[in-house]
This record gives C-alpha cells, structure tokens and sequence, in this order.
C-alpha cells in the first residue's frame, strides 16, 4: 500500500489543527466550516463558554443567526465542550409559539444543509428534529424545537444538554422554572435570547441579576443595540424607520431596554399569554382589519383573523405596505378578500380612508366603513381588551404588532370616555382592533362580563 505524500500528511496536519482551533473558538468555525463573519459583539457572545448566557437586544443585530452558529457548532463538538455528553447530545430550542420556534431552527438547518461537507454528518431530518453526528462520528447531536405553548407540556421527557429559550420574554415564568430544571442531571448550559418586553418574567430577572451589573450573579449578559450592528449605516431603510420611531419604541426595540409602562390598556402579561399556538375549531369566518396610511403614518396594515366555532380569534396574519394610493390598497384588498375568503372588510374611512370604500363597494368587495370617533374607538378597544382578558385571541408570532399593543395608554375625558394614547404609532393595533370590530359586528357580539360582573369587564 503505498505511503501518504508529504504534501499530503502536512494537509492532514493542518486540516487537523483547523479542526481543534475550531473546538473552543466557534467563531472561527463559523467563518471556516459555515463561511459566516461574525459581528465583533456576536463573535464574543458565540464564543463564551459561560454555562448560563443571557442575550438582550434591539432589532437587526445577528441574534438568531449568532445563536444558530452556536447551536451547529456544539452538536458537531459536544463531546469535548460538556462532561456529560457521552454518545448522545440533546439540544433543545423554546420559543413561545412553534412559528417563532421555526424562525431559529430554519437558519440551523439551513447553514447545515447549505454546507457540502457538514451535511454529510445529518442522520435526521424533520420540520422539527436535525440530527448530526458528532464530527468524530461517536454519537449523535439531536437539535429539537419546540413550542412552549400555555402549559409547556410539550418540554417534558427531555434531559437536555443544551437549552435555549428564544424570544424568552414572551415564555411564561412558571414553564421556564418547571422547565430548566429538566438540564441539572445534564449540567445543562443555557441561553436566553430575547428582545426585551416588559419589567417583569424571568428573562428580566436574570438580566437584572447578571454579570457585569451583579458580580456575583450566574448569568453572563450580552447587550447589544441595533445601531451597534455596522450594516445600518448601510441601510438608509432601517435608518428612516428608526427615525419614525416613538421614544418608547427606540428604547424598547432599538437600545434593547426594558420598559416600565403603566396605564397599560392590556397588561403585557395578557399580551403573553396570547402568544400560543391554536388551532381553530370546525369551519372559520375569515375578516381583515384595514388601517390606511395618512399623515405621519406612512404604513397600511391589513390584519387578517379567522374565528371558529367557539368565537376563538386566531390573528392568521399582519401585512403592512409603504403606501397610501387608495387605488393600490383596493386591489391589494380585493385580492386579500379572493385569496383568504374573507366575508367582511373593516376600514378606517376617516381621511383617505372615505375614498377607498368607495372604490371597494364599486369593485363589489365586501367592505364596511367604521369612523374613528372618541366613543367608536373606545367601545372597539375595550372589547379588544375583553378578548384578550377571556383568553379569547391568539397570536401567532412575536412582531410589530405585539410591540404596538404594549404600548397603548388609556386615559379618561372629563366626562367619562375611554381616551386611547399611543404617541400616535397605534396602526397596527387599529388594524387588529378593526378586524375584531368586524368579528363582533359580524355576529352581533357583546361586551362579555368577566368575573363578577360588568363593571370589572369596562375596567371598573
């Protein structure tokens, strides 16, 4: 059998020192085996070895693809990054509903199968499961998403070697506490990941008692802010975006800080809650809310929402376009109305508003005009508010809408009426509250007593 060149065995020999650079540098593996540049911030987040990390951000700064690359490079290294990795390795990946929890596990399986030579280790392959052999091939990785749902039933069975909880704000605070015990026998490292939401859960907790701000806290905190990521320089879009933005909206989604927001018209934890999977019962009436751009407001929003048999709302989806050409928004409405089958369009007919009814009804779209009056809207948020205290409303990602709906105020006239405040960012909420308008005017709705009585339902 002939001998191994010597240009060969140096190639073997480097390839070799590659690979163990790569072992406690996941950076590095990143940018050889991935062919992905870390940011400066990112590569220092993916490169600490810390057992408990917790990521805190604004928008558009690489969290999910940093914690992608992470997660790759501990199932194909697992043996020699945890004590208590044998033949298996368990990573699994949280996130509050399974559209969110899909959003990461995506970008995992694709920077494998993209790689012609890492995606030669996959032994497994779903919409929710990628199994990779260990890169020495003795044992396997399993990376499994799940959603936490209202219960978090769907996390028990697993002694996981690695947990993350993404978008953690939104995951209920009893099911991580039930939960990250499930990795003790494992010695189980931990990343949260989040945008931050409200004061209060366990995502806030654990980073108001890390490290640097507690030297003595067990969680390692990264905190980065969008304007840190140097692309949006680059990017005059997400520039003139950050430049619409409220001041409670640039602290919250831009600098990654939390909010301590009171008069909220629906509680966060509400807002929480809401954010499960569902699916809807028996046969759906389909409806869209319409919020037409105008003024200061340079965004229609088109918010679509099924009801079942049991009057649950599952929010199916939320569109929003650059635009105010009345004309346009009817045909995008019209083919709205074809593609979802939707019986009745609510429309925000003050301003430009007046003038796209008019188009629709001549287009024989089925579409109903609401003024925004201070009563109208009034009654409109306060059976929004309503759904959401009887649990009736289901969201199914976190977005621009979730964000917009925590930041509602009510305030009250001299005389009694519900004033709604939103440092006027509020299109997205009005789109949803107009959709649910057209729910309850669709099949005569009431208000709904919640607890003792009427009182407590109007915010008594």
């Amino acid at each position: 059998m002939p001998q191994p060149t010597k240009e060969i065995l140096v190639e073997r020999q480097n390839f070799m020192q590659t690979v163990t650079d790569c072992v406690y540098t996941p950076s590095k593996f990143s940018e050889i085996f991935l062919d992905h540049k870390l940011f400066p911030y990112n590569k220092e987040y993916v490169d600490c070895q810390d057992r408990f990390i917790v990521y805190r951000s604004g928008r558009q700064v690489g969290k999910t693809m940093s914690t992608a690359v992470k997660t790759v490079h501990f199932a194909f290294f697992a043996p020699l990054l945890q004590e208590t990795v044998k033949n298996e390795c368990v990573i699994v990946i949280a996130a509050p509903t399974q559209n969110q929890a899909t959003i990461m596990f995506d970008r995992i399986r694709t920077l494998v199968v993209n790689n012609d030579f890492l995606k030669g280790y996959i032994v497994r392959n779903t919409q929710t499961e990628l199994w990779l052999n260990f890169l020495d091939n003795t044992g396997v990785s399993k990376i499994i998403t799940r959603a936490t749902g209202e219960t978090g039933t769907t996390l028990r069975g697993y002694s996981p070697h690695v947990i993350i909880a993404d978008e953690c704000s939104f995951i209920k605070t009893d099911i991580l506490r039930a939960f990250l015990p499930s990795g003790m026998a494992t010695k189980a490292k931990v990343w949260l990941t989040s945008t931050p939401f409200s004061k209060a859960g366990y995502f806030y907790e654990a980073c108001q008692n890390a490290r640097p701000k507690n030297p003595e806290g067990m969680w390692q905190e990264f905190h980065v802010t969008s304007i840190q990521n140097p692309l949006i320089k680059e990017d005059p879009t997400f520039i003139e975006e950050i430049k619409r933005l409220t001041r409670e909206e640039y602290v919250q989604e831009v600098e990654g800080e939390f909010l301590d927001i009171g008069d909220a018209l629906i509680p966060n934890s509400l807002i929480t809650e809401a954010i499960v999977d569902g699916h809807p019962k028996g046969n759906t009436r389909n409806y869209m809310g319409v919020d037409v751009a105008r003024t200061g407001r340079d965004e229609t929003v088109f918010t679509i929402v099924k009801v079942d048999e049991d009057n649950q709302v599952f929010v199916e989806e939320v569109m929003a376009e650059s635009q105010s050409n009345v004309v346009n928004v009817a045909g995008r409405i019209s083919e709205l109305v074809r593609d979802y089958r939707l019986e009745t369009v609510y429309i925000d007919e003050t301003g430009l508003g007046g003038g796209l009814i008019d188009i629709c009804r001549e287009q024989g779209t089925p579409a109903r005009g609401v003024v925004f009056s201070l009563q109208e809207k009034a009654l409109m948020y306060k059976n929004l508010r309503l759904l959401f205290e009887n649990h009736k409303i289901k969201l199914k990602q976190v977005n621009k809408l979730v964000y917009q709906l925590s930041y509602l105020r009510r305030e009250y006239t001299e005389n009694g009426i519900m004033k709604i405040k939103s440092d006027e960012h509020d299109d997205y909420p009005d789109s949803l509250v107009l959709a649910c308008r057209a729910v309850q005017g669709g099949d005569e709705w009431h208000l709904l007593p919640v607890g003792k009585g009427i009182k407590k339902a109007l915010f008594g």
